[in-house]
């Protein structure tokens, strides 16, 4: 997923080296084993990054000090970062950071390429709209998009954090399409032209060839490239027209399917439940029973008790 070239350091590998003795809470990475997101204790301290990175840096305060600036050759850009807020730093900014304590954040690492892709698939533009450089600000969509990707990561990733691929997949596409749409040099116009009405359903014939793909791949990463190609449509296009033909979206989808065959095996076999889980597809045993909790309000052992 990453864009990297080797004189580049990664971000992840950069605040890693700001921030003292103490690790990161944990670590997200992606199918091929990159880091693309981290939970963090950041500590009180001064540090500055003066080196071009491999990857943008979206981070969430989440608790903790909010006395935090930012200053940008030399200047300062803001000097309080509350509970809730959204700061985007972009891979080339010369940036200092002041914290006044510790303070709790996530942060989300973006490939420079991915924003080239959705750009390619979606504005018609020949150049990557440029995000702007944001600094604590409060975005009620951005807002829910951390809450879900924590609860996502803390649920299903396991000890190793490595969540779904089309978990992954699907929200980057969605999270890029905002920060281009609302948070970058792309113009009024062409937000305009992008904000499209209410999209079709995907056709039947499409929508069933993508139903039979999940099920088909159940068990193993699904990308939502993977589902857009089987159909001929961009990423983006996917995502809503699928949710307007099912009410729900691709991975919503792939998790309900994941269950029902959970299920199945628990109903009818006898199979240990770190071998159901890992038949249906799911990371790990511990992130199958966080799910199926959440869904069926038990355990998946006391789901099979009940039911002999």
């Amino acid at each position: 997923m990453l864009d990297r070239q080797p004189t580049e350091p990664s971000a992840f590998s950069q605040y890693l080296s700001t921030n003292g003795p103490t690790e990161a809470d944990y670590v997200v990475h992606d199918p091929g084993g990159e880091v693309i997101a981290a939970k963090w204790r950041r500590p009180a301290s001064h540090n500055a990054t003066q080196t071009v990175l491999a990857q943008h840096t979206l981070m969430y305060h989440i608790g903790g000090s909010t006395s935090v600036a930012k200053l940008v050759q030399g200047r300062c850009v803001g000097t309080r970062a509350q509970h809730g807020s959204v700061t985007f730093s972009p891979r080339d900014e010369c940036v200092e950071w002041v914290r006044g304590g510790v303070c709790e954040v996530m942060h989300v690492y973006i490939p420079p390429s991915l924003i080239d892709q959705h750009a390619d698939e979606n504005f018609g533009r020949s150049a990557a709209p440029e995000i702007d450089p944001l600094f604590a600000v409060h975005d009620p969509w951005l807002h829910g998009y951390f809450t879900m990707l924590r609860s996502e990561f803390e649920t299903f990733g396991g000890g190793g954090k490595y969540p779904d691929g089309l978990l992954l997949t699907q929200s980057m596409e969605l999270l890029i399409r905002h920060l281009a749409c609302w948070h970058s040099n792309v113009s009024q116009k062409s937000r305009r032209r992008t904000a499209a009405p209410a999209p079709h359903p995907l056709a039947p014939r499409h929508l069933a060839r993508v139903l039979a793909y999940i099920d088909a791949n159940i068990g193993r990463d699904i990308a939502l490239a993977d589902l857009a190609q089987l159909v001929g449509v961009s990423k983006y296009y996917l995502i809503r027209s699928f949710r307007a033909a099912t009410q729900r979206t691709p991975y919503a989808y792939l998790v309900e399917r994941r269950l029902a065959r959970a299920v199945e095996a628990l109903r009818h076999g006898t199979t240990s439940i770190e071998q159901v889980a890992r038949d249906a597809g799911f990371k790990s045993a511990p992130g199958f029973s966080n799910v199926f909790k959440k869904h069926y309000g038990m355990s998946p052992g006391k789901f099979r008790t009940r039911l002999h």
